[in-house]
């Protein structure tokens, strides 16, 4: 029986096949030989005390075979090819059995208290630090996470990906408030001592450009004065403006409370406060942000930055050798060694694991279960009763024997019970 859509199930073991074949023909051996020594003890020898023993015994062993001949046989078709009802059960089944088997499985394994009792004792997070400090398995995880990643960025296969990505930062970015994370940002800049490192800092810029611009600002002055003015008196705004700018900032280097490093502060403060609570501030910070995101420049540049970076990182995951991969396996290794050798680490990933196994089982038992009668219902019919007669058919031969056998015991028996009472 092959239903529609039907999938061959997974190919026999050559060796379970050849064993069934042996323990088959010594059930059949069996079996024939008691129908010989039957006829023999009918037929060809006197009837004496002892033949009439071996015959009773040969005729209930002959029963007791042939029956359970029929009954394994029935399991898995249709006894010499008749439609004997109730035969076959296997192939004609097939889908109850799966469907039983699932539930099986839900009711006794996929339990909390099943799962529960076997975590008790499991120690996963120490299995799994060892298994990692195996250089094998950290090269194996480091592999497959490089095909991983490698998909994700490659044009063809993660494009999906890769845009959906695009589309959660994009969503990301626009929720949020860059008023309040600027804000937030000179809150921290501006409290404490920073906000003295960062007034040196403008200091010593101001110094800076000032020696700098010595120059310009005398040519500047030069320009900007009348054309009769004596030049001596250029020179003397020019040498008290600078004087005026270098005494202000040696007085700002010199003292913490100067009048001007206060009033600094003061205006980061009210900076800092426009910035976290002023309307204003924020309509105009938000609508520079969507300008920046859609402004073309900033797409293109973005677009190449990404590409730049992805084929980097490719050539990178693919290298077996890289730098990027050795450091991800001994990263690997090393987390490994820290789960074996801490046990704070150890015992915090155990109850997340505990707690991860136990939320799969209480939500998703019945799908997971599922899985083992939908896959046995794809299976082809007569090659999945053909699989599990491979599998449990020696055992079921036994039971053959062991009918010849108890058969035979049990009409030899009832020959002497009646040759006493007789």
């Amino acid at each position: 029986m092959t239903g529609r859509g039907a999938v061959p199930a997974p190919s026999p073991d050559p060796n379970l096949r050849r064993r069934l074949r042996r323990m088959r023909a010594v059930a059949t051996g069996l079996l024939i030989a008691m129908a010989v020594v039957f006829i023999a003890s009918s037929w060809w020898l006197p009837p004496t005390l002892l033949v009439g023993a071996v015959r009773a015994f040969a005729e209930a062993a002959l029963i007791g075979g042939l029956a359970d001949w029929f009954a394994v046989t029935a399991l898995f078709r249709r006894p010499l090819g008749l439609p004997i009802p109730h035969t076959a059960i296997v192939p004609r089944r097939k889908n109850q059995i799966g469907r039983a088997l699932a539930r099986f499985i839900r009711d006794h394994f996929l339990v909390r208290e099943a799962i529960e009792r076997r975590l008790e004792h499991a120690a996963l997070a120490n299995r799994l630090g060892a298994w990692l400090e195996d250089p094998g398995n950290a090269a194996r995880v480091s592999r497959d996470a490089g095909h991983a990643l490698s998909w994700a960025l490659d044009s063809d296969g993660g494009g999906d990906f890769r845009a959906a990505l695009g589309k959660s930062l994009h969503a990301a970015f626009d929720g949020v408030p860059v008023a309040r994370a600027v804000g937030t940002l000179l809150e921290v800049l501006t409290t404490g001592s920073r906000v003295d490192l960062i007034i040196d800092q403008l200091v010593a810029f101001g110094r800076g450009a000032l020696d700098e611009h010595r120059v310009a600002i005398r040519v500047r002055i030069h320009e900007q004065s009348p054309w009769w003015l004596p030049k001596f008196v250029d020179q003397e705004i020019y040498d008290k403006l600078i004087g005026e700018i270098e005494q202000l900032l040696e007085a700002m280097a010199a003292d913490p409370d100067h009048p001007a490093r206060l009033d600094v502060k003061a205006r980061l403060t009210s900076l800092q406060q426009a910035f976290a609570e002023d309307p204003a501030f924020a309509a105009k910070t938000e609508a520079l942000q969507q300008e920046l995101v859609h402004h073309p420049a900033v797409r293109a540049y973005a677009a190449e930055l990404w590409e730049r970076f992805g084929a980097q990182l490719r050539e990178a995951l693919r290298e077996t050798q890289s730098p990027l991969r050795l450091g991800l396996e001994r990263e690997l290794r090393a987390f490994g060694a820290r789960l074996r050798g801490d046990a704070t680490t150890a015992a915090a990933i155990d109850r997340w694991l505990h707690d991860l196994l136990l939320y799969v089982v209480d939500n998703y038992r019945d799908p997971l279960s599922e899985i083992v009668s939908e896959t046995i219902e794809s299976w082809d019919a007569t090659a999945t009763s053909r699989r599990i007669e491979l599998n449990i058919g020696r055992d079921l031969q036994f039971i053959r024997v062991n009918g010849t056998l108890v058969g035979g015991l049990v009409g030899l028996a009832l020959y002497l019970g009646e040759l006493a009472l007789g």
